[in-house]
Parts: structure tokens; sequence; C-alpha cells
């Protein structure tokens, strides 16, 4: 991965007015920019100096309008199982922070632990659990985030909202963060309930810490694309978040608008 000073570079010489918001597009979320007016596109390997490996995460910043609103989408993230440490799937957070972010969208897939949760909700996140990122925090030093109040009500309520005015399907819930690549075990599931966890991902909260470290608003959404304790795998994941792909598309919009 190349340094947070050459990879502000790269971005400084291909985007030279980067938008306050930016838009983290998780596994489903990309159809966001089918209809989207797109000003630059660049690769996440010319970028950061690395590929994405997952399938869903293209892995490139684009910079397009949506409503007349200039918006920065990640399509695509790091993952920490990946092989990449907590603060370096963090580090394109850092450099658009210092570019001019100030709002971040987090969007990925999870699995439903709450039994009310149906596969197709969408959840509007009010807290995450970061126990299990305790091994490696994406912050270093004495960095003592108040992690309080995780995410931004006034952006939270804006997506409940629209949710409301569009009949889409949604949950207020809690998101615990998994390492992975693995799936939990059934007795992971069952530890996760008990610690009050609604739904479960192998993202958003590294992510969600470190913007929060730097003054920047979040607003996390998840879409339930299996439930957590029946067997699945990745496809199924991508092949049920794509099912929604015009309910995201309709939500992300209005919360843009």
């Amino acid at each position: 991965m190349l340094s947070l000073a050459e990879i502000k570079t790269q971005l400084s010489q291909t985007v030279s007015d980067f938008p306050e918001t930016v838009v983290m597009l998780g596994s489903g979320w990309n159809k966001m920019l089918d209809d989207a007016e797109v000003e630059t596109e660049i690769s996440y390997e010319q970028l950061f100096g690395v590929k994405t490996t997952v399938p869903g995460h293209t892995g490139k910043l684009v910079i397009a309008k949506i409503n007349h609103k200039r918006v920065a989408f990640m399509v695509g993230r790091l993952h920490m199982y990946e092989g990449y440490s907590a603060y370096q799937a963090t580090v394109p957070l850092r450099v658009f922070a210092q570019a001019g972010m100030k709002a971040l969208v987090v969007t990925a897939a999870c699995g439903a632990i709450n039994e009310k949760f149906k596969v197709g909700d969408f959840v509007v996140l009010a807290d995450v659990l970061t126990l299990l990122l305790s091994l490696d925090s994406p912050l270093k030093g004495p960095e003592f985030v108040d992690m309080s109040q995780a995410f931004d009500t006034e952006l939270s309520q804006k997506a409940i909202k629209v949710c409301v005015e569009n009949q889409i399907p949604f949950h207020e819930g809690i998101y615990c963060y998994y390492h992975g690549p693995s799936f939990e075990t059934p007795a992971d599931k069952m530890a996760i309930k008990i610690l009050g966890a609604d739904v479960v991902g192998m993202s958003t909260v590294p992510e969600t810490i470190v913007a929060r470290s730097l003054g920047v608003k979040v607003l996390g959404l998840s879409f339930v694309t299996n439930l957590a304790f029946v067997k699945h795998d990745h496809k199924e994941v991508l092949a049920e978040a794509n099912k929604a792909s015009q309910q995201m598309k309709t939500l992300l919009t209005g919360i843009l608008s």
C-alpha cells in the first residue's frame, strides 16, 4: 500500500475539489452509480497501490453527481480479512478527511441475529459492537475517541424518513463486527446475540471508529442478505443484495438529495 503522503498526492492530481460527502458502497450497493453523472474515476490500484479481492467490490473511487450534488463513492472497501491491518484498511478515510470529507455513509451487507429481522430488510444502524475488534484497533496510541454516539442523529433520522416515505422495510439496530472471512459458528452467533447485536458483518466498525476519531459525521446502513442462524454463502449474499438494488438507490438518493 502507498503511504499517506503518496495517496494524498495521487488524489490531489486527480480530484482538485474533493466532495464533503463520501459514500462507501458495500456488497450489492454498487448499482447506485448506474444513473449517476460520473465526473472522475480512479482505481484503488492507482490511488492506494492495492487491489480489492472480494467479489462485488470493484475497487475504485468515483466522483459523481446525484441530483446535482457532488459525492465521492468508494466502490468497494478494504477488509481486514484480505490481509490488511485495521489501520491499513482505514487509510483511505484518513486521506479523504484531510482532503475535505465531512460526512461518511457506510453501507454493507449483513446477517440478521435478531429473529425479527428478515432477508430484504434495511437496517439504520443505531450503534456498533466493537469488542471483537479490540485486538487490532484502527487507532494507535492514546487516541481516546468518544464512541457514545457512533452515528449522527440527523443523518439517521433522514434515512428513516426516506424509508418510511418509500415503504422500504427497515429496522434500527446494532451491528457487530466479525473479522471473517469464515462466517460465524453457531456458538459465535449465540454469543453475539447475548451481547446485544441485531446484525453481524465483516466491515463497518473499523471505518466508523476512524471517521469519528477524525470528527466526521457517520451514517450506517446495512442490508440483511441472510439469516445468521441459517446456512449461507457469499454468492447468496450478493444475489439477495442485487434483488434490492432499486431500493438501495432510492434510499441513498433520498439521503443525498
